[in-house]
């Protein structure tokens, strides 16, 4: 097993930080007075700064510091949240993403950490207007490079044990503790005390004393503030036990060790320092302070533990069916319990199946800040004013697919910004709001994920494409195409109606890169539009890569898969001498075009008397394809084709039976175009 790299996994964790801080900066742009989402940038750069300090990234520590104290001021109200800051905010964290691929000093990097930090000094150079706060010990602060005042954050253990008069003085122990653990992040245990008969308990006294483990950056001063008035000398022991803040689930596990060593208390502070000690050792391993290439790490993924369980529980069924199995084989027993044990090792895997994809699902909404961002600065730089809209989010979708679909999606929103929405002196022309609309949605439809990219800006002029179309030899000049047909033309390689060529489109080069990454993952892409309104552009995508259901069909001596999603039933015809490759079926009273596989494909065995028709459904049309046999449904497994035969773009791939043979995998839409070209080629 290999083993696990804390650098890696601090790594993978920062990103996840910087993908959030994105998020909440850009929901700043919209709504800077909204105090919590101010609070979530700040404590996802103070979480940054700490981790990194503590893996031995010093530059990411050393850069993050000033952003994250501004963010303090921020979050306090001494520093108002300009868009210089954000916008700044929105340039550090990119550049904090580049340091992590660099190694843990920032080697190259630190010239552009030092020029995006004297642009970020310019707004720190007002001092905070309450200064230091009262009680903060001067060990618990220090100066920056500005000047500006920095606090430290320190873990310290709490004893307090009231005195035996305290309610008697008026004092309650309880919001004493309640106020020590609101100067920071805190876990509190209590310790009941001496067990005594009930009889014997004075309601009068207190009982019992309380363990608080505190990280705080307010200082020892401030801690002992709080028992001013109450410590005698020993109702309060205070101990600093570790610098820094500590993880967490650190504090809890720090609060165990004082619940379990309650009587120990001269030996207590040694055994909580030991351990803060020791996870700091664990955390910076000598590896960590060693410069990782970048691009090093492995991709990775997070997973629910529930769907983890589940998997545990189902590999340990599977442990027993195999048991059963072996010792079936060893009795030779009847066929009747041979194949109840087939039945359940076959509902085990159907179970294993579907858990062990569903570990590879993602919500398609971890690619929407991304996304976010890139609309907010493609607007920006072309002047246009654009609100972005994502929607559906939680859909889940095979984590290779999203991967994929990350730069689809980036060339249709660029398009949609450049082409689409107008600038805002167009749209007061057109009657229309200066701000314009993007639209991202995604959804589940029928076994498939639709994610639908829309704007209400001009729209495409079928009249414009069908001449330049025309002009550059795509379409003849008699030619008399739908409408479908002529929007389709602006995925022709090459093929653009732009006026002129700008830094983001004009050269022909992105829809026809969208169409065939689209259909590299098995999927389709429409096109719909409509001139001073608006353009909408529709995928539909499998849920994953990797296992399809579906039928398989025989032809002569081949067998194919025709997946279920296509399926919509079966019939059958007598075989024709004379019959055509491609002609006419009845179904419920309904003519369908249906292609004749045999022919398609040119077999020339031996063929049955009658050959069943799969009525499949491609854009909303039924359409049937003759074969020799159907066998029933099939589980592919999903394997890829050899280069050789990457040009056959009907054929999505191959699945191994379980006799060992191979089946082909159709894919039913380029099947069909395939179909209808070979006809029109042979007149």
């Amino acid at each position: 097993m290999k083993e696990h790299d804390p650098v890696q996994t601090f790594r993978e964790e920062v990103r996840e930080l910087l993908a959030d801080l994105e998020e909440a900066l850009l929901e700043l742009e919209n709504d800077p007075g909204n105090l919590e989402t101010v609070a979530r940038a700040f404590r996802d750069l103070h979480t940054i700064k700490g981790s990194g300090a503590m893996f031995g990234f010093v530059e990411i520590a050393r850069f993050t510091h000033d952003l994250e104290t501004a963010f303090d001021r921020v979050r306090s109200g001494e520093l108002p949240l300009s868009p210089d800051l954000l916008g700044l905010a929105l340039l550090a964290k990119d550049h904090i993403q580049a340091l992590l691929r660099v190694s843990q000093d920032g080697q190259g990097l630190t010239e552009t950490s030092d020029a995006l930090l004297e642009r970020l000094s310019g707004l720190l150079r007002a001092p905070p207007s309450g200064g230091t706060r009262p009680g903060r010990r001067a060990d618990a602060v220090e100066s920056g490079e500005n000047g500006e005042t920095v606090r430290r954050d320190a873990t310290y253990w709490v004893r307090y044990r009231p005195a035996p008069d305290a309610f008697l003085t008026g004092c309650d122990p309880l919001s004493l503790v309640e106020e020590l653990a609101g100067l920071g992040e805190s876990a509190v245990v209590y310790h009941q005390g001496e067990e005594m008969p009930l009889e014997e308990y004075d309601p009068e006294r207190p009982h019992g004393c309380w363990d608080v483990i505190l990280t705080t950056a307010e200082g020892e001063e401030a801690v002992r503030g709080v028992f001013l008035f109450v410590d005698d000398g020993e109702a309060v022991r205070l101990e600093k036990v570790g610098d820094g803040r500590p993880r967490k689930g650190d504090l809890e596990l720090l609060a165990a060790i004082a619940r379990d060593n309650a009587q120990d208390e001269a030996a207590l502070p040694g055994l909580l320092r030991g351990f803060l000690l020791e996870k700091l050792a664990m955390r910076r391993p000598d590896k960590a302070r060693e410069a990782s290439p970048a691009g090093g790490g492995e991709a990775s993924i997070r997973v629910d533990s529930g769907r983890l369980d589940r998997l545990v529980n189902m590999v340990g069924e599977m442990v027993i069916i195999q048991s059963r199995l072996s010792q079936a084989v060893n009795q030779a027993l009847d066929r009747a319990a041979l194949a109840q044990i087939a039945e359940d090792l076959e509902r085990l895997t159907d179970e294993m199946r579907d858990n062990a994809l569903g570990l590879r699902m993602l919500p398609i909404g971890t690619v929407y800040g991304n996304l976010r961002r890139l609309v907010r600065d493609v607007s920006t730089g072309l002047g246009k004013n654009v609100e972005f809209v994502a929607e559906g989010g939680d859909t889940e979708l095979d984590k290779t697919v999203i991967d994929r679909l990350k730069d689809p999606l980036v060339h249709i929103l660029r398009n949609s910004l450049d082409h689409g929405v107008e600038a805002p002196d167009g749209r007061r022309d057109a009657g229309k709001p200066e701000r314009g609309t993007v639209r991202l949605w995604a959804g589940h439809v029928g076994g498939e994920v639709v994610i639908r990219v829309s704007d209400d800006g001009r729209g495409i002029d079928p009249a414009k494409v069908k001449r330049k179309a025309q002009s550059v030899g795509l379409l003849a000049p008699d030619a008399e195409p739908d409408r479908k047909e002529i929007l389709n033309l602006i995925f022709e390689p090459g093929f653009s109606t732009a006026d002129k060529v700008s830094d983001l489109s004009g050269r022909g080069v992105g829809m026809d890169v969208v169409k065939r990454s689209i259909d590299a993952l098995r999927g389709t892409v429409d096109i719909d539009s409509e001139p001073g309104k608006g353009t909408a552009l529709t995928i539909r995508l499998p849920l994953t890569l990797a296992i399809i259901d579906g039928f398989c069909v025989v032809i002569g001596s081949g067998s194919y898969i025709v997946p279920l999603t296509a399926l919509r039933g079966f019939q059958e015809r007598p075989w024709e001498e004379r019959q055509k490759t491609v002609d006419i079926v009845e179904r419920m009273g309904r003519m369908l075009p249906c292609v004749s596989l045999r022919g398609l494909f040119g077999i020339t065995e031996d063929r049955p008397a009658y050959e069943r028709v799969v009525v499949a459904e491609v854009d909303g049309v039924e359409i049937g394809l003759a074969v020799d046999k159907v066998i029933g449904r099939q589980q592919a497994v999903i394997k890829s084709l050899d280069e050789m035969y990457k040009s056959v773009n009907f054929i999505s791939g191959t699945t191994i039976n379980g006799d060992g043979s191979i089946s082909l995998i159709l894919d039913i839409p380029r099947l069909v175009e395939f179909a209808a070209s070979s006809a029109a080629a042979a007149g």
